[in-house]
């Protein structure tokens, strides 16, 4: 290798390093801002003044909606809500498509994992440091567009009225996926199965419906309500202070344990159907702990106040409703790479 070329690998290094380091540092201060009551106002005033008019229009919509719709509600202090299947109308079509689609994606991921416990340690090392070795979201636009069912029960007045009447406003429908967890096969656990809050805006709705039965060996979703993580995490900033250690976004369970938080961490265990939405810009959670020989398939929706990071949905379909069309207008082929404030922290 030339100098030149030695050179210009360092620089591009250095800039990759940089850059890391830079959208740490504005995650931590993002994080630190939204914990407190004041810095949550100036956030929210932020927020509704990037696009005034359209905010405006949106709370004026979800107001008329959620009348007229009715639908469930979650818990405005504790930021969740269970679900089960008497909640949603023709959930057996929906179970239906996702298992089906769920499938065709199993066979790839399992060649591909096919004799790991064979594999030098190296390879096995690299492996098991990636994140999608233990949590996969499998559908892609295409997906959806083949399995409309999926976005139509996105869009039902049971879930995005849910959503809406949380939040109080129409929001942007982001992600419909099947998520996958599966076994890490390594002591400790890394970046999703810690403790964490989201970093998209100041709340958020995500649904995660069970596809199949899921008990203890599934690794079952792990939360702490809204009200209990405000104290919580207040209380782990100072015991970190204490300690000297810095304030990251990734809590560990003998931290969680260190401030009394274990009796208030609830375990979603439930049949096929059974599910929660929750705020997880507010609820401490985590998950995919999965046993050896078994694994977790949900049904992940998301509901955001910000723009964030998108599916291409039919919007075309979706014209002739004024709410379910205010949900997705947003998702045009420009828009979907769209990274907003937070979603640049996640």
């Amino acid at each position: 290798m030339s100098a030149i070329q030695a050179a210009r690998n360092y620089v591009a290094w250095a800039f990759r390093r940089a850059t890391v380091q830079a959208i740490e540092v504005q995650r931590n201060a993002y994080y630190r801002v939204r914990e407190t009551p004041q810095g949550r106002a100036l956030l929210k005033t932020a927020e509704f003044l990037r696009a005034p008019s359209s905010n405006r229009t949106r709370r004026r919509t979800a107001h008329d909606y959620v009348a007229r719709a009715q639908p469930p509600v979650m818990d405005p202090a504790k930021g969740y809500a269970f679900t089960s299947v008497e909640k949603f109308e023709k959930f057996d079509t929906v179970l239906a498509a996702a298992r089906d689609l769920f499938q065709r994606k199993k066979a790839a991921i399992d060649a591909e994992r096919e004799g790991f416990d064979s594999w030098d340690e190296e390879r096995r090392q690299k492996y098991l440091k990636r994140k999608d070795n233990f949590l996969r979201n499998l559908l892609d636009d295409a997906d959806l567009r083949e399995k409309p069912t999926l976005v139509d029960f996105a869009l039902s007045d049971s879930v995005l009225g849910m959503a809406t009447r949380y939040l109080g406003t129409v929001p942007y429908l982001c992600r419909v996926d099947l998520v996958y967890s599966l076994p890490r096969a390594a002591a400790d656990n890394i970046s999703s199965q810690l403790f964490h809050v989201d970093p998209e805006g100041l709340t958020q709705v995500k649904f995660f419906i069970h596809v199949f039965d899921v008990g203890e060996a599934e690794g079952p979703f792990t939360f702490i309500p809204a009200d209990e993580s405000t104290r919580i995490l207040a209380e782990i900033r100072k015991l970190r202070r204490r300690q000297g250690k810095p304030n990251i976004g990734r809590y560990q369970d003998e931290e969680i344990a260190a401030v009394g938080g274990d009796g208030s961490i609830v375990r979603l265990k439930a049949p096929a159907g059974g599910g929660v939405a929750i705020d997880t810009s507010r609820c401490l959670h985590m998950g995919s702990r999965v046993q050896p020989g078994a694994s977790r398939l949900c049904l992940y929706l998301q509901y955001c106040t910000t723009l964030e990071p998108t599916n291409v949905f039919d919007v075309d379909r979706l014209k002739p409703d004024p709410v379910r069309h205010l949900a997705v207008k947003h998702s045009t082929e420009p828009n979907a790479n769209r990274v907003g404030p937070s979603a640049q922290m996640a």
